[in-house]
């Protein structure tokens, strides 16, 4: 099948789930590259559709793949230089299990952050990621960020605080601030842990002092006052890690 029309109901459909009205509402959402494709089918996941560039189709060949003229795709795609290559995913209901290790965003708002933590919590063993009150975890520049986690990981999006402590009850909730005691004084003990990370500007919001354990941060030098939140939440997640 070749399709040669952006009126084309495939080709509507993967610009509406640019939007995340539409990403809810179908509970779908695209992929774009053939690295992100690939590592999308070594986790057993199972695109809804897959389209491939007219122009790169015999390079390409990908079994079942719709093909697309090359302007089509071209208005399609959400990247400047595309590989040629989109799939849709659905996005899947999880009911997350007690883990060893998940992470809570509250109220993060930048995409790249969000999706860069996503890929540091798979490498480092968080199993689990609460976003409260985030920019989708579905946006196209959070899923190129986070490069495959979405396929590795629990993703649980929730507005809800009340839900959300439920979630965290049997967890020893460690939150990151720049006051809290240098993350290698940090004792571990049996308990599984919940590192939460605030918001980029204003840290974590005040509810979380109910459920709150310990409050840690990073030691600095050079009179820097604070990291990046998805730099220093990844330094924490490895230093969590190897206190394991």
């Amino acid at each position: 099948m070749l399709i040669t029309s952006a009126s084309n109901q495939k080709v509507v459909l993967v610009k509406k789930l640019q939007d995340k009205k539409y990403r809810r509402r179908f509970k779908m959402y695209c992929i774009e590259g053939v690295r992100l494709y690939k590592e999308a089918l070594r986790f057993g996941k199972h695109p809804v559709d897959v389209f491939v560039k007219q122009s790169l189709a015999d390079k390409l060949t990908i079994d079942g793949a719709t093909v697309v003229e090359d302007n089509v795709f071209d208005k399609m795609s959400d990247t400047v230089s595309s590989q040629g290559l989109m799939a849709i995913l659905n996005i899947e209901d999880v009911r997350p299990a007690k883990c060893n290790r998940c992470l809570v965003l509250d109220s993060l708002q930048d995409p790249g952050n969000v999706g860069t933590l996503l890929r540091t919590a798979c490498a480092t063993g968080f199993d689990t990621v609460y976003l409260y009150k985030c920019v989708d975890v579905y946006s196209p520049k959070c899923v190129r960020s986070a490069m495959s986690a979405h396929f590795a990981i629990n993703l649980v999006e929730t507005d809800d605080f009340d839900t959300l402590k439920q979630h965290l009850s049997n967890y020893r909730t460690v939150c990151a601030d720049m006051g809290g005691t240098d993350i290698s004084q940090f004792v571990r003990d049996q308990r599984p842990i919940a590192l939460v990370l605030g918001n980029e500007g204003n840290g974590i919001g005040g509810y979380f002092d109910e459920i709150c354990n310990d409050v840690v941060s990073l030691s600095m030098q050079n009179n820097i006052e604070s990291l990046n939140v998805a730099v220093a939440g990844s330094i924490l997640m490895y230093e969590l890690g190897r206190k394991q």
